[in-house]
This record gives C-alpha cells, sequence and structure tokens, in this order.
C-alpha cells in the first residue's frame, strides 16, 4: 500500500476543514485535506457570516477579499412573513443587527460586520489559502479507518480513492475529523451523543428568479417565510422559507415537509410549480439549478476527542448538527477551527504540551451543545408562530379565516393580534442574538483565573438575554473587547486599528497603559528567555503606543492603566492583572501563568 506521511491530516474540505487547514498554515504547519466530494460545495448552503467569523477571518488577512463577495448587511435588512413573494405581508421585522435601537451596540461590539457570504463563495478561498501555504487536497477520496502507534503516537490512516478504488495509508502527527453529520471519524473515534429524535425532513431549492420588481427599493430581506395559504401545502412543503444568493436574482426556498415524511417523492416539475405558486406572480421565470435534502437534526457530541488520543480531534458538524435557524452552523465549525488552529501550532512548534488539546473539548464542547439548543429552539419558537396562523391546517379556508381574523376588530382578532405580535417578537433571539453569537466563556486550563476575586460575568434580566445581548469583559476565558485605537503620529486620516489587530497573529499578547509598559516590557523577555514563548506587549493611553481616542479600551479593559491583560493568540482573554509588572518576581508570575496554559 502506498504511504504519505504528513503533518495534519483532515478529512473534510468544508467550511471546518477549510478554514483549520487556513489558519494551520499561519503556524508553519502543512498537511493533507481529502473529500469524498468531487469539488466544492456548487449550492450557496451556510450563508450568514458573523462578526466573530469575520474576526478570524480578518486574524489571516482574509476580510476584505471575503467582504468584496460578500452581500453587505444593508440588503440582509429585513425579515418578512407573507403569503407569497409578492402577496400581503403580516410582518416585517430588523435583521442581522440593522434595529435602529440595537445598531449602535453591535458596531461598538466588534471591528467587523456581519454579511451574507454563501459557503459556495468562501471555500475556494480557504482551500485556495491553504493549498498555497502547504496543503495538499485530494477530492474523490474518503476516510477508511485509523489507528494509532502506541510507541511515537502518529496516526496511521487509510484512506481510499473512490475512482480507483487505490487505499493509502497517511502517517500523521495529527488526525481532524471535519467531515460532516455522517462523520466516519467520529464513528472510528467512538465519540458519544446526545441526540433527540423527532427532527423532520427539509428540501432545499436552488433557483434562478428575478424578483427585483418585489423588493427593490422598500423591502431587501435577506429571510421571506412564505405561508401560501390559498391551497393545500403538497407534503414535500409544509411551509417555505426563501432567502437570496444574489441579491436578487438567485434564491434557495427551504421547504419543510410535512411531519413523518420520510423522503421527497415529488417530481422536479412538481417541485419548481410550487415555487412559481410561492413567488405569486406567474410571470417571472423560474430556472431550476439543483435540488438537495437535509435532516433536522438536535445532535451534538459529549466529547470532540477521546481519553488516550490526545492528536485526534472532530470539528464542525461532525460535533454538532443542528437546523440553520440563528445561522450558527459554518460560523461555530470555523470558531472550532480557530480554537483548534493555535494549540496544534504551538504543539507542532514545542512551545506547548500535549495536555494543551485537552483544552479543545473544554472550550468548544459547551459552545456546540448550547449552539444545538439554540438553534432547535429557535425552530420551536417558529412551530408556535405556524401553528398560531393555521399552517399545519390541511384545511384552506380555515387558514385564511385565520388570516382574516387578525384583522378583525372583536376580542378574538385583538386576542390573535397580540399573539402574533408576541411570537414574532419573540424570534429576536434569532435576528439578532448576539449573545449566543458573542458570549463564549470559556473554561480550561489553558486560562488563569486564579488572581479573580469575583465569579464569572454574567448577563443581567431574563435568561433570553444571555443569547440576545453581548456581555463585554476581561475576565479570563472571554473574547478580547474591541476598542479602536490611533497610534500617537497618525493623521486625521489614517485608518483606526482595533485591539484585535493588535492580539492574534499567532501569538501571544498583553495589553497595559501608562506606566506599565517598561516593567510588562521587561517581565516578557524573561518568559521569552525562559519558555521560548513571544509575548507581544502594546501600550494604551496618552503617549504610549497607541491612543484610546474614544475611550473606550479604559471603559472595557477590567484593570487599571498599569495593569496587564494577557490575550492567547486566538484573541481570548487569558489572565489579568491590576498590578504593574517588573522585576524578577512578575517574571516568574507571568512564567507560571504561561506555563499553566500552555501545558508545561
Amino acid at each position: 500500500m502506498v504511504q504519505i506521511e504528513t503533518d495534519v491530516l483532515i478529512v473534510g474540505a468544508g467550511p471546518a476543514g477549510a478554514s483549520l487547514a487556513c489558519f494551520l498554515t499561519h503556524y508553519g504547519v502543512t498537511g493533507l485535506i481529502i473529500s469524498k466530494a468531487s469539488s466544492t460545495v456548487r449550492t450557496p448552503r451556510s450563508h450568514y457570516t458573523n462578526n466573530a467569523t469575520f474576526e478570524c477571518l480578518r486574524d489571516v488577512g482574509l476580510e476584505e477579499e471575503c467582504r468584496q463577495l460578500a452581500t453587505p448587511k444593508e440588503l440582509l435588512m429585513y425579515s418578512r412573513i407573507c403569503t407569497t413573494m409578492g402577496g400581503e405581508e403580516l410582518s416585517r421585522t430588523y435583521n442581522c443587527g440593522t434595529d435602529p435601537n440595537r445598531y449602535g451596540e453591535f458596531k461598538k461590539a466588534s471591528p467587523c460586520e456581519q454579511a451574507d457570504l454563501p459557503q459556495s463563495v468562501l471555500e475556494p478561498i480557504l482551500l485556495r489559502v491553504a493549498t498555497q501555504n502547504g496543503f495538499h487536497l485530494r477530492w474523490d477520496c474518503q476516510f477508511v479507518s485509523f489507528h494509532q502507534d502506541e510507541t511515537t503516537s502518529k496516526v496511521h490512516s487509510v484512506i481510499q480513492d473512490v475512482l480507483t478504488n487505490q487505499k493509502i495509508t497517511v502517517i500523521s502527527k495529527f488526525l481532524c475529523g471535519a467531515d460532516g453529520a455522517r462523520s466516519v471519524v467520529a464513528r472510528e473515534l467512538q465519540l458519544p451523543f446526545n441526540d433527540t429524535p423527532g427532527g423532520g425532513l427539509a428540501l432545499n431549492v436552488f433557483v434562478d428568479a428575478d424578483l427585483n420588481h418585489l423588493l427593490t427599493p422598500h423591502s431587501p430581506g435577506l429571510i421571506h417565510i412564505l405561508l401560501h395559504p390559498t391551497k393545500p401545502q403538497p407534503d414535500f412543503c409544509s411551509l417555505a422559507i426563501a432567502r437570496f444568493v444574489k441579491p436578487f436574482t438567485q434564491w434557495v426556498f427551504v421547504m419543510l415537509a410535512k411531519p413523518n415524511i420520510t423522503a421527497i417523492t415529488a417530481t422536479p416539475s412538481e417541485i419548481l410549480s410550487h415555487v412559481h405558486d410561492l413567488i405569486g406572480d406567474p410571470s417571472v421565470k423560474v430556472t431550476l439549478k439543483r435540488l438537495s435534502t437535509w435532516k433536522i437534526n438536535e445532535t451534538y457530541a459529549e466529547r470532540y476527542t477521546t481519553p488516550g488520543k490526545k492528536n485526534i480531534f472532530c470539528l464542525g458538524d461532525a460535533v454538532h448538527r443542528h437546523p440553520p435557524f440563528n445561522g450558527l452552523g459554518s460560523n461555530t465549525s470555523i470558531q472550532d477551527a480557530y480554537n483548534l488552529a493555535w494549540k496544534i501550532g504551538f504543539v507542532y512548534q514545542s512551545l506547548a504540551s500535549l495536555s494543551l488539546l485537552d483544552s479543545y473539548t473544554a472550550e468548544r464542547q459547551p459552545i456546540g451543545k448550547a449552539i444545538v439548543k439554540r438553534a432547535n429552539d429557535t425552530g420551536r419558537m417558529h412551530a408556535k408562530l405556524f401553528s398560531l396562523l393555521g399552517v399545519p391546517n390541511p384545511d384552506t379556508a380555515d387558514k385564511l379565516q385565520i388570516l382574516s381574523r387578525l384583522g378583525d376588530d372583536t376580542a378574538q382578532g385583538e386576542e390573535l393580534r397580540l399573539a402574533f405580535q408576541n411570537l414574532v417578537e419573540g424570534l429576536d433571539v434569532e435576528r439578532h442574538g448576539f449573545g449566543i453569537e458573542m458570549n463564549q466563556l470559556y473554561q480550561s486550563d489553558a486560562l488563569y483565573p486564579d488572581d479573580e476575586t469575583g465569579p464569572p460575568p454574567t448577563n443581567t434580566g431574563p435568561p433570553e438575554h444571555a443569547d440576545l445581548y453581548y456581555r463585554e469583559s476581561t475576565y479570563p476565558g472571554s473574547r478580547l473587547p474591541h476598542a479602536w485605537l490611533r497610534a500617537p503620529a497618525a493623521g486625521s486620516n489614517e485608518p483606526m486599528i482595533s485591539t484585535h489587530d493588535l492580539a492574534g497573529k499567532g501569538k501571544f499578547t498583553l495589553f497595559t497603559g501608562i506606566g506599565g509598559k517598561k516593567g510588562w516590557v521587561e517581565v516578557a523577555g524573561m518568559v521569552k528567555g525562559l519558555l521560548g514563548v513571544e509575548v507581544v506587549v502594546h501600550s494604551i493611553g496618552w503617549r504610549e503606543d497607541y491612543r484610546d481616542v474614544f475611550f473606550d479600551w479604559g471603559r472595557k479593559r477590567g484593570v487599571g492603566e498599569r495593569g496587564a491583560v494577557l490575550v492567547r493568540p486566538d484573541r481570548v482573554v487569558a489572565w489579568r492583572c491590576d498590578n504593574v509588572g517588573g522585576g524578577d518576581g512578575w517574571g516568574e508570575k507571568l512564567t507560571r501563568v504561561m506555563a499553566r496554559i500552555l501545558g508545561r
């Protein structure tokens, strides 16, 4: 059997696998990506890209390229419920952080804005960067099995070319399963899964259809929930949700099948005829591009690796599977990869021990569990709304009567309108769920919270606020707060720089202020000498390295001017200190903190 030896074998070339390879190249790690598919995806699939994911892309220099190919959030402004695309509109709500009441909150929390970036556009960018920087890519190649050499700990994987049936052994230092919901790597690792039964079937209908005359200039919206109450719903579509791919000429109509439907038996012409009905304008030409089915899952892995196999991991849909509500899927997958990449990179460079890799499951598994629950809870909220509007009712007369009752000047009409409004407004947790996107608070041995005198931060208000609102903090385990800064000599026309731009880039960063730089630079030098790990020091303050032009960093840093905020390469706060550094004692302290984080 042919053998290949490499640093990392990544199984799967979707958002998780492609981004992992891309991120790893920044640590000098190379490897092999394999995919059972023959190319990148041909349909848009995931599309909404949130602030946190754009921050990851920004860190590796890809934000601007991706943004140029994405649809800006101004065209994502509305989410609508209507009878058809051109029919009566029942509700319109702001979407993706465009609500005037919350726009400033989103704007101040991140240097990046959300956008619509289809998976079919993002994947080629990530794979191009990975393969131009040391990774090799093999399509039409499936993962079969693996075993681990007990002496060297290297992983011996068997892969197979699906065209020739040739089997190849790949010997790698790390194996990463990003092979989706039917993950063979997860199966071979025997990962335990929590699987809630009862999910249904759905159909994605990818079409060309020019709907500009129905949407511009006053209705630029990403999501359109279509009730179509005038005809009985076919088995393959109890409810449809339309979203554009290219505004407003290319669309995906997501059709949720009726309960207990286990297979789509309708012909393409029958499905296309229903798309015409959902558009509501017979003059529109509709061209079918592709059909694909998927299952509504509520599944997450209890762990992302197996004890005793510290160099084998799963990520992305391989470990968290859920419907697309809240747009969390590929975003979480890419952030899994971002978390894992720096840890593999530091172990690969012998700057950290293998124990650092244990923190991957500790930090990311609770996130995967939470987003699976959030997406399915949102789906259940939608189900309540659809039930209120009579969508499951097969009798079209009854459905039309319910819609008519929304306008009745009666106690029943008023009650129905209030219930409808409450359910629509409750779905703000999907349209503006900034908390579920940004509030990750990691807890693992790769952090140093020992010096904290208070508990971890929590959201105030009712429980749903934790998913709705971002909670900024420098408590260890929190994402680094964003603040706009300027260099002291920067002119008025020069762009500002974010705290995020000073962190990341594969290095640890320490932020301090007036009176702190000299001492902390000295301490960072001691760490470099003892551990071989660089800690970049930036001082923020009047006439320091950078000016806090809006005074935001002063409000967010959580320590005094001479204190320190230590940030990991993934822009997560690892430790903070309210005192000035300097001298052997502080050198020993920061060395102890860094040694804990790196498992040394």
